[in-house]
């Protein structure tokens, strides 16, 4: 399990888009994430990055590995000897230096480097226990808790502490302040800071200019069939009686 004691706001940025040979949109996306997924657990890994997040890459069909890192190389090192173990496609890279990634997001740099690196540890929880019920809690998100501007700590909560150790393992305070981040929204032209989170179990995200609008002041929520006819190209549906 990740330590982000150590992350700090100087620590170098870098990433690498990670692919499954031959996966198809979406599904090569989470047959892509399993396939890193003991990389993840490794103590290379862990001993090289103090912090990461994972979103949908190129084409929706691989992971966009990014990471903070006081150790570049044994980072580089570890990654590039896993992908050639395990025959995995390196898409691209960036190599770690220097970056400011919350200068879209609020400028708080080490709040939003720990939000991005404590969201990414749940979602690969509970993708693993019930990517279903995974895919269904986001999706219905956006569609019926944020588009209603719903409380969102009551609609994650339940699946959190059943499906994983580590937001179990959080303080109070901790988890206080992952609730206030996953709601933060500081420059409402871009996306606001559960985006990242929503790409991530989903693959995607309605944030275009037509979608983005709706969630800016309360509407209806929507009912489950028209989620579904949302979410119809993501490869799933929401069962009629599904409840988060």
């Amino acid at each position: 399990m990740i330590d982000l004691s150590h992350l700090t706001e100087t620590d170098l940025f870098g990433r690498f888009i990670l692919k499954v040979p031959g996966g198809d949109k979406f599904s090569g996306y989470y047959c892509s994430l399993d396939a890193i997924r003991s990389l993840l657990h490794s103590e290379d890994w862990l001993e090289s990055v103090t912090g990461f997040y994972i979103n949908v890459g190129r084409n929706y069909d691989s992971v966009r590995l990014s990471y903070f890192t006081s150790s570049p190389d044994l980072l580089q090192m570890t990654v590039e000897r896993f992908a050639n173990e395990f025959q995995l496609e390196v898409k691209g890279k960036e190599l770690p230096h220097q970056l400011k990634i919350s200068r879209n997001y609020g400028n708080e740099e080490i709040r939003f480097r720990r939000f991005l690196s404590t969201y990414t540890p749940i979602g690969l929880e509970i993708m693993e226990a019930d990517l279903l019920h995974a895919r269904c809690l986001f999706a219905t998100f956006r569609w019926r808790v944020m588009r209603a501007q719903k409380p969102y700590r009551s609609h994650f909560l339940k699946t959190f502490e059943s499906q994983s150790a580590f937001y179990n393992s959080l303080g109070m305070e901790e988890q206080d302040q992952f609730w206030r981040d996953l709601a933060h929204w500081p420059n409402p032209p871009q996306v606001d800071w559960a985006h990242f989170f929503v790409n991530m179990v989903l693959g995607c995200d309605w944030n275009g200019p037509k979608a983005w609008p709706m969630f800016l002041s309360p509407q209806p929520p929507l009912p489950i069939p028209k989620i579904n006819e949302k979410v119809a190209e993501l490869g799933f549906q929401v069962p009629d009686e599904w409840q988060p």
